[in-house]
């Protein structure tokens, strides 16, 4: 039987809310997924370069980590359901003006626009899931709402690949936008999820302020970058993956979507795996087997990795399956901080993972030689990070709730 909400959502329900929750998570892998097959169309449409189209993901990757670091203590100020509507407003303007962009500066320019309304989108919607469930309840959702997230990343280059075939990058634009629209019109129905009990007290910039209190909690940051160093890999791949299939294998769009979508379903695996896991294998058991799994897949990348896209596909999928495992593990620890405030540390979760993601993105589009070989490199340069810090939060013995 469902638990109860600890805020009754009287007109959307328990389903209700998690269907949005779910459609506001999707903001990210569709907002960058859906055209990506169009990488080379668009290379000749704006007469640009590789570096300077990479800019509409970075660009978007940069301003949706600053966007969210500021927009979650907004929220704990002022409540969610406002601060949430004029993200997916923005947000879904922002999509249809990156559709009638004429030039690759102005595709920049409104993708950045459209990163600071996904921003708001993430960060409210994490924040509510803390608002929402309680600490048992909890895990499930995340591990739910990841699961199900996965299919956007799956079937977002499937929907793109098609639509580029008949009509053109313009209209994947189109269908973002539709998407905020429908997300809008159902978060009209939400009962606010924060009381003006608990909102912070004090002016606008008091509010974003007090997210120092979580930057200088060293055992949060210290185990939240550690967990980060995936971001890194994962987005590094995102960035380049049109490059690999499309370029060194010689693989159609539509080809490579289906690589794609095959390796994002495991996205969806690693959450189930973790709850099925959760109750069995202690916090650090976890932690070893997930890292263990990513340096093994950076080997495989550097070996055989440029053979065939089929191998390549085998030796980047613990990558694939760690990230969707450790996020769903840390971001159940992280939100289950007490007292801490819910916007500040969603803000500071989705800005850290971002933040790192967008670095990932700059050095796979390095201009390796080989990128296949530039992955690989990258994925054991990261978990290289990782581990230094996980044996620092071990040493200076750390603790968290729920470690």
């Amino acid at each position: 039987m469902p638990k109860e909400l600890i805020t009754p959502q009287y007109k959307l329900g328990r389903k209700g809310l998690i269907f949005l929750i779910f459609m506001l998570n999707m903001t990210g892998p569709m907002s960058t997924d859906l055209y990506l097959s169009a990488f080379p169309t668009l290379l000749k449409d704006f007469n640009t370069t590789s570096s300077i189209l990479n800019y509409t993901l970075v660009g978007f990757f940069i301003s949706f980590a600053i966007g969210m670091l500021f927009i979650g203590p907004l929220s704990d100020k002022i409540g969610r359901k406002p601060i949430l509507l004029s993200g997916i407003f923005i947000y879904g303007l922002s999509s249809l003006l990156c559709s009638f962009a004429t030039s690759i500066d102005m595709l920049i320019f409104f993708r950045i626009t459209q990163a600071i309304g996904a921003g708001g989108m993430i960060s409210v919607s994490m924040a509510m899931v803390k608002d929402s469930f309680s600490d048992e309840d909890r895990p499930g959702i995340i591990a739910l709402l990841q699961m199900l997230g996965a299919f956007a990343p799956t079937i977002a280059p499937l929907i793109g690949a098609q639509i580029i075939k008949h009509y053109s990058w313009h209209v994947t634009f189109d269908v973002l936008a539709i998407v905020a629209c429908f997300s809008f019109i159902i978060s009209l129905f939400v009962t606010e999820t924060l009381s003006k009990g608990d909102r912070l007290k004090g002016n606008v910039f008091q509010s974003i302020f007090s997210l120092k209190e979580i930057v200088v909690n060293k055992p949060f940051m210290t185990f939240m970058l550690s967990m980060a160093g995936t971001s890194i890999i994962y987005m590094s791949f995102l960035a380049i993956s049109s490059y690999i299939y499309i370029e060194w294998f010689n693989l159609s769009e539509t080809e490579y979507s289906l690589f794609f979508a095959v390796n994002s379903l495991l996205l969806l695996v690693g959450p189930n795996v973790y709850l099925a896991v959760r109750k069995k294998l202690l916090p650090n058991q976890i932690i070893q087997i997930s890292f263990s799994l990513i340096v093994i897949s950076g080997i495989l990348i550097l070996t055989i990795g440029k053979i065939s896209p089929y191998l390549f596909l085998i030796a980047f999928a613990p990558v694939t399956f760690s990230n969707g495992f450790l996020r769903a593990f840390s971001s159940n620890i992280l939100l289950g901080q007490k007292n801490m405030n819910s916007g500040g540390a969603a803000s500071i979760i989705n800005f850290s993972g971002t933040a790192l993601g967008a670095l990932g993105m700059m050095i796979g589009t390095l201009g390796w030689a080989n990128y296949v070989q530039g992955l690989g490199w990258v994925t054991l340069i990261s978990m290289c990070f990782s581990i230094s810090l996980w044996v620092i939060y071990l040493k200076k013995n750390y603790k968290l709730h729920g470690m």
